[in-house]
């Protein structure tokens, strides 16, 4: 099954600024007792972010993420 997340570019990139841009906040993100409790610290530092904004946001990155591990595996 898949699910197909939407954001806008323009909040996309503001989320990655964010994170990318303060090593704490990414670390909280990490240590985020649930999924709501990232998104509203995230939230806070990209004004008008929506749930499914950050959720297609941490898929875009999960997807990347995802990617670049398999490029640096062994073959």
């Amino acid at each position: 099954m898949s699910i197909e997340f939407k954001i806008d570019e323009e909040k996309h990139i503001k989320v990655l600024d964010a994170l990318l841009g303060d090593a704490d906040l990414m670390m909280a993100l990490n240590a985020a007792e649930d999924f709501e409790a990232g998104y509203q610290l995230v939230a806070e530092r990209v004004p008008g972010l929506s749930l499914e904004e950050f959720a297609g946001s941490m898929e875009l990155l999960r997807q990347v993420i995802m990617a670049q591990a398999e490029k640096g595996q062994v073959q």
